[in-house]
């Protein structure tokens, strides 16, 4: 392709650009197969191969190569797949906030949380919003904060009550700090005085225990693992693996020689379910503090700025 003059490119972009052909790209990089998205949009193979033909020429540069796992995004391909993230996102956005308008909202908040968040802040968060007249329409996900900050880059939510992370400075992202946790060792009762009876942690005796641990890459999984890396010991294969405070829960009731790690107001919530002791001593790791992220430049941060304040007025949880 032959690149084009730097003041008909932003024409081209205008003029021929559509949604469609966002979508269309999205589909190929989900199937990574013509055949596939051909199949699923009920078009011929030789209409997706033109249509893709015609979108690369529309950014005068290929945006897949095919490879032996199917296509590929090239660079070019990569950043345009990001706009058409983002573009496909705040399309289904508009159309949900004129549904929620036309219903008798004033808009529509979408607002993800990690499943430890606290329940004082949670309850802060209810009050502000559903406080809100004329009232938003509200949608509330749960992941972890990888998955939340991810959505919120690609424009999926608009905020998210997660854990501060190395990259959070990147790409317009705004942070506000609402409060620090600290972990504590959460033991089956059963098996809770004799682990509590030692005035340090007896990382052997906790090796062979029945762990239940939170998914891959979070900082309360990573708090584990540096309970055996500090004493020299492999990392357990958990029994176990959840991020789900109910199943925390009533696994514990159920496992005599049941342990796990969680955020000291977590873990009171798990021992008040019964089955279950928290140990007094929190572990001497720190957990990144919980905070609200939004994108600067979002048309609802002006909103998600207000939910911060009201939030970090009702002071930070009981540790």
């Amino acid at each position: 392709m032959n690149p084009l003059p730097t003041d008909a490119f932003p024409q081209r972009l205008k003029s021929r650009l559509k949604m469609r052909h966002y979508e269309l790209l999205l589909a190929l990089y989900r199937h990574r197969s013509v055949s596939r998205v051909a199949e699923q949009l009920a078009l011929s193979q030789p209409t997706v191969t033109r249509a893709l033909a015609d979108i690369e020429d529309i950014f005068a540069a290929p945006l897949f190569v095919r490879a032996r796992r199917g296509l590929v995004p090239t660079p070019a391909g990569e950043l345009v797949l990001a706009r058409a993230r983002a573009a496909v996102a705040e399309d289904l956005s508009l159309q949900q906030e004129l549904r929620a308008l036309h219903d008798g909202y004033q808009g529509r908040l979408r607002i993800g949380v990690i499943p430890y968040a606290s329940d004082q802040v949670l309850g802060a968060v209810w009050r502000h919003l559903l406080g809100h007249t004329p009232r938003l329409a509200i949608q509330m996900h749960e992941n972890t904060t990888h998955h939340l900050l991810r959505a919120v880059r690609e424009r999926e939510l608009d905020c998210a009550i997660c854990r501060f992370s190395r990259d959070n400075s990147r790409e317009g992202l705004v942070q506000e700090m609402l409060y620090r946790q600290q972990a504590h060792l959460v033991v089956a009762s059963a098996s809770a005085a004799g682990v509590a009876r030692r005035a340090q942690l007896d990382i052997a005796r906790l090796a062979n225990m029945d762990w239940i641990f939170p998914p891959k890459d979070t900082p309360i999984r990573h708090a584990i693992e540096a309970i055996f890396a500090a004493g020299g010991h492999q990392v357990p294969t958990p029994l176990i693996e959840t991020y789900s405070i109910r199943g925390i829960a009533s696994a514990l009731q159920q496992l005599p020689r049941g342990v796990t790690a969680l955020p000291s107001d977590i873990a009171r919530a798990v021992a008040q379910a019964g089955g279950a002791t928290v140990l007094p001593e929190p572990l001497p790791w720190d957990l990144p503090p919980v905070g609200l992220a939004w994108l600067r430049n979002s048309a609802k941060a002006g909103a998600v700025a207000r939910l911060a304040g009201a939030v970090r007025q009702t002071g930070e949880p009981a540790t």
